[in-house]
């Protein structure tokens, strides 16, 4: 069975902290798989500017500090034997299709450099199109739905 995680940050988050999670989670040597495909998808963003435009659209609603992000990891067991491509897919289905995601920037990430597949997402917290904030219930309705799963 699948898990996921919200990644919690202790500290304040910070510009440059985004930078890290965005570039961590987009790394080649975690993201492209052994038949040299890359899994690192932008829904209403493009992942290579993802930085830059989580920012603009932050200062576009004047909204610069306090939480910057929701980073979600979602883990799969070796034994479930999903491939790097489905899990990728459904991540970005996920994104794409789920009413609460509607209009944010997100990077989804699919790590497949160890023995299981973890997919990494990370979410701008606000709307592009107008200032509607994703709140953190969302974290909750996806635990609700792993844990279904």
């Amino acid at each position: 069975m699948a898990i996921v995680h919200f990644v919690n940050y202790k500290k304040p988050q910070t510009s440059s902290g985004m930078l890290f999670v965005l570039r961590y989670t987009m790394q080649d040597k975690k993201t492209v798989a052994d038949d040299g495909q890359k899994y690192v998808t932008g829904v209403n963003c493009t992942p290579q500017s993802a930085y830059t435009e989580f920012n603009n659209t932050k200062r576009l609603y004047g909204k610069t500090d306090g939480r910057l992000f929701y980073h979600f990891v979602q883990s799969f067991s070796v034994d479930e034997n999903i491939s790097p491509q489905t899990a990728h897919e459904i991540a970005v289905r996920f994104a794409e299709k789920t009413e609460m995601f509607n209009g944010f920037e997100i990077v989804v990430s699919t790590h497949c450099d160890r023995g299981h597949i973890k997919r990494q997402t990370a979410s701008s917290l606000y709307w592009i199109n107008q200032m509607r904030r994703l709140r953190f219930v969302f974290y909750l309705q996806e635990k609700k739905m792993a844990k279904q799963t």
